[in-house]
């Protein structure tokens, strides 16, 4: 290197590029950040899942109409497959409809598991949850993190169960922390959550 001659130039880079390590060690600080607020959230809410989740079963069994409906604030819901959690959410406010078995949702944090072990958390302001078909469906604002820091924004996810694709659509940004960003309108999640395809045209863009 030419610090010998050009002294002054080389500090200057060295100055540089150790800002821009900073503002990448900053930017997975935040990650972090994001992801144990999410999870701690969850973790919350779980502490009080049996009286909410009894409060809101006693909502529905009280009504009497055909179309029974309940609504119920700071609601869980969970699902579990032989012992093995899958899924949480915790909702700001819940509203049952056992017409269509959906329970729409409202300021909602989440995590998904795998060996009982949290793989993703997602946050979103609206949802719903068919009870019938164990589907969640996120909408508004959608925020969904892995594990290793990988983090996606979209308009609208849909997860239809451990083993089945989950869907992303509208306005997609998928970054992997200090390696690429890509934008695209659809994107084919792995349900386990180890890779992901987009769709469509994309614009990508790559850490120097």
């Amino acid at each position: 290197m030419i610090r010998v001659l050009l002294g002054i130039i080389s500090t200057s880079v060295y100055k540089y590029m150790g800002l821009k390590n900073f503002i990448k060690s900053k930017r997975n600080i935040g990650y972090l950040v994001l992801l144990s607020v999410v999870i701690f959230g969850c973790l919350w809410a779980f502490i009080y899942s049996g009286i909410i989740t009894q409060s809101f079963k006693d909502k529905i069994v009280s009504q009497t109409y055909n179309n029974q409906e309940a609504e119920i604030e700071n609601l869980l819901v969970t699902e579990t497959k032989e012992g093995e959690k899958l899924w949480e959410l915790y909702a700001e406010k819940g509203t049952y409809s056992d017409q269509d078995s959906i329970v729409f949702l409202e300021d909602l944090i989440g995590n998904f598991y795998d060996n009982n072990k949290v793989k993703a958390s997602f946050k979103a302001d609206n949802g719903t949850y068919n009870s019938k078909l164990k589907e969640i469906k996120l909408f508004n604002n959608v925020i969904l993190v892995y594990d290793d820091g990988t983090n996606i924004t979209t308009d609208r996810l849909e997860y239809k169960g451990k083993n089945e694709d989950i869907i992303a659509q509208g306005n997609i940004r998928i970054e992997k922390p200090n390696e690429v960003v890509i934008f695209g309108s659809k994107a084919i999640l792995k349900g386990d959550f180890s890779d992901f395809n987009i769709e469509g045209r994309t614009k990508t863009q790559f850490y120097m």
